[in-house]
């Protein structure tokens, strides 16, 4: 060996050595081979597996904010028609208020009324009632006028104080 570095010895450092190109040369071709059947299959799997998942990743992102963008869409349509039916609902329901308000207006009116013509019927029949007790009393007192009068012989002197007398009567028996 120490030839072969003897002789080398007298080339110059820039000289080409086709020996140890060849080498080089065979040690890289094997190299190559190896890593293209053992390393860079997989590692090229792996990253074309890779890229995939991240195809596949950005594809369902995409999928998926289509998808929110939809939903927020429909979601506001659904509350854009909610807040409609609440509003219908709450226009109705003053309508009914309104109604019910006016019917109890008018009901009680109807009961006033029906009550004031309860109390006319009742002050109309009381009027009756003491109208008649009058007339009663009144014709009570004219018999007992004609009784006195009967008695005894009646001048104009007398007309007037038995007129007197019975109206004094009257008013007694009214007030009792």
């Amino acid at each position: 060996m120490l030839a072969l570095f003897a002789a080398d010895s007298a080339k110059g450092p820039l000289d080409p050595d086709y020996v140890t190109m060849g080498v080089t040369l065979v040690v890289f071709l094997a190299l190559l081979a190896i890593l293209y059947a053992f390393a860079w299959g997989p590692i090229l799997a792996g990253l074309k597996k890779r890229e995939e998942g991240i195809f596949a990743a950005r594809d369902e992102a995409v999928k998926v904010k289509h998808e929110a963008e939809e939903l927020r869409t429909k979601l506001q349509a659904e509350f854009a028609a909610a807040n409609d039916r609440i509003r219908a609902m709450m226009d109705e329901a003053r309508k009914d208020a309104e109604a019910s308000k006016a019917t109890a207006r008018e009901d009680g009116k109807k009961e006033a009324a029906t009550e004031l013509d309860r109390a006319r019927r009742q002050i109309a029949a009381e009027t009756e009632g003491a109208m008649e007790a009058l007339r009663l009393q009144a014709i009570s007192l004219a018999g007992l006028m004609a009784t006195k009068a009967v008695r005894r012989n009646i001048g104009l002197g007398d007309q007037k104080a038995l007129l007197e007398e019975s109206l004094a009567e009257l008013k007694q028996t009214v007030k009792a």
